[in-house]
C-alpha cells in the first residue's frame, strides 16, 4: 500500500535551517552539500511511502498526544559519521505520513528543552 507522505510546517523549518547551515560553509561544501544531503533526504523520505509501519517508535512515543504514534527513522546521508532521526506519524485513514521533525542525532530529545546542556 502506498502512504503520501508529506512534511508539517515544523519538518520543513527543519529541512530549511539544515540546508542554510550547509549553504553558509563554502569551505566544506556549500551549496554542493546542501544539495546532497537534500536528495539524500528526499531517498530516505520517499522509502516511508511503502512501509512507514517498519520503522521502530521513536523515544518520543507517548510523550504528545497518546493516540498518535511518533516513528522514527535513522537517516545517514553520509557513509560514515552521524545521522538525522526524522520523527513521523501516521493516519492510516488517510494513507498518509507527516514528518515532523527531522533532527540531528546529538540533539536532544524532541520535548526536551535545548537549553537544558
Amino acid at each position: 500500500m502506498i502512504y503520501r507522505v508529506r512534511l508539517a510546517v515544523s519538518g520543513h523549518k527543519c529541512v530549511d535551517a539544515q540546508l542554510a547551515w550547509y549553504r553558509s560553509d563554502e569551505k566544506h561544501g556549500g551549496e554542493t552539500l546542501a544539495e546532497r544531503w537534500f536528495d539524500a533526504l528526499h531517498v530516505a523520505l520517499a522509502g516511508l511511502s511503502s512501509r512507514p509501519t517498519s520503522h521502530r517508535l521513536a523515544p518520543e512515543n507517548d510523550q504528545w498526544l497518546p493516540e498518535l504514534e511518533i516513528r522514527q527513522i535513522l537517516f545517514r546521508p553520509w557513509k560514515s559519521g552521524v545521522g538525522w532521526r526524522v520523527l513521523y506519524t501516521i493516519d492510516e485513514r488517510k494513507k498518509l505520513v507527516t514528518v515532523l521533525q527531522i533532527r540531528h542525532e546529538h540533539r536532544r530529545r524532541m520535548f526536551e528543552a535545548e537549553d537544558e546542556e
